[in-house]
């Protein structure tokens, strides 16, 4: 009889369950994303949904970008630097250091590249 309840009331609950395919689109709209302020809704999402260390790489590296188109340079940073943790990568890192460089020396370049959508690294 407690099976039986049981059963029944995982069945009701299965509807308030998010679609598998909801996680996933996340991961899609950080990648492809071309409105900036979706892709870092969208990367924020994606890193919660996962705990992979080479899916958060990307992950943190995509809202790394993001937040640098924003013009948002700690942010950013700190993206970066989750990235690392999750998997060090050459690559990452001279785009951390790269970024690092010009909010110290001159924060103007990193304003006239907010919307330009320049990437060190193609997108995956």
């Amino acid at each position: 009889m407690l099976k039986r309840t049981l059963a029944v009331a995982l069945l009701a609950l299965m509807p308030l369950a998010p679609p598998p395919e909801a996680s996933a689109n996340a991961f899609g709209h950080c990648a492809h994303e071309r409105d900036v302020e979706k892709r870092v809704v969208a990367c924020a999402k994606a890193a919660r949904s996962t705990s992979y260390p080479w899916i958060l790489h990307w992950v943190y590296r995509e809202l790394a970008r993001a937040h640098r188109e924003r013009g948002e340079v700690k942010q950013a940073i700190a993206s970066y630097a989750r990235s690392l943790a999750a998997q060090e990568r050459a690559a990452v890192r001279r785009e951390l250091q790269e970024l690092s460089q010009l909010s110290v020396t001159d924060p103007q370049p990193l304003m006239e590249t907010r919307d330009a959508r320049i990437e060190l690294l193609p997108r995956h």
